[in-house]
């Protein structure tokens, strides 16, 4: 149900802002398909190369998905499939990636608000707010609002593409919120042992690297633009 729902949203987001980079209409089944299957694999052979290399390659441990999946390398492999893919269509690798970044976002956000379909959201207990599966005690829906603020983030980065960002801070910014999004609902999300998850501490790096990124590339281009005007 998680996943039908996810493909439903990104396809409604298609309809109403389709794709920039494609000369026809697409789905976004043959769009995200692909990327989307490359990123679970890597991912998840990223889980089993950190916490337990022997089991690559014994199928039976490779499938149990709910066991494991590294973020991070599943993002960066399915945005080489989409550069692919645009290289492959004459387009823009940056610029394909930079494109599909918000339809990326709400799969992504659709998806953890798919928490509701899983084994329920769970959260810090609060007087308001749902009761997972299995619990008697209501906890605040961390899941939807990291689902909640994927989405805006993904209509915030659309619109800087729009503005006329240049690619490669359009896909920095994507992925710093992203990166800021997961370290903040980590703060809440249930975790074994009281320091920081392996995600939670590789997401901080990543939002503060990415944002780093995007003020390098867009201060770069504003001194490229004085230094055409003084020219």
């Amino acid at each position: 149900m998680s996943v039908i729902v996810t493909l439903a949203a990104s396809s409604l987001a298609m309809r109403l802002r389709p794709p920039r980079t494609y000369n026809s209409p697409v789905s976004a089944l043959d769009i995200m398909l692909l990327p989307g299957l490359v990123g679970l694999v890597v991912g998840r052979l990223s889980t089993l190369a950190i916490d337990d290399p022997r089991a690559i390659g014994q199928v039976s441990d490779m499938l149990v998905i709910r066991s494991g999946v590294e973020f991070w390398p599943g993002v960066a492999a399915a945005a080489i499939v989409i550069a692919w893919s645009g290289h492959r269509a004459q387009v823009s690798p940056i610029e394909r990636v930079a494109d599909l970044a918000p339809f990326a976002m709400v799969a992504y956000g659709t998806y953890e608000a798919a928490c509701l379909f899983r084994d329920g959201c769970y959260g810090p207990t609060s007087p308001v707010g749902l009761t997972p599966n299995g619990l008697s005690t209501t906890m605040l829906p961390v899941g939807l609002l990291m689902g909640a603020s994927a989405l805006a983030a993904a209509a915030f980065v659309r619109r800087q593409s729009l503005m006329g960002w240049p690619p490669g801070a359009v896909v920095s910014s994507a992925v710093a919120l992203i990166g800021l999004i997961l370290s903040v609902g980590s703060i809440w999300l249930p975790k074994v042992g009281g320091e920081l998850s392996r995600q939670h501490r590789t997401s901080i790096v990543v939002a503060v690297a990415a944002s780093v990124l995007t003020g390098s590339i867009l201060l770069l281009r504003s001194r490229r633009r004085v230094e055409q005007v003084h020219a």
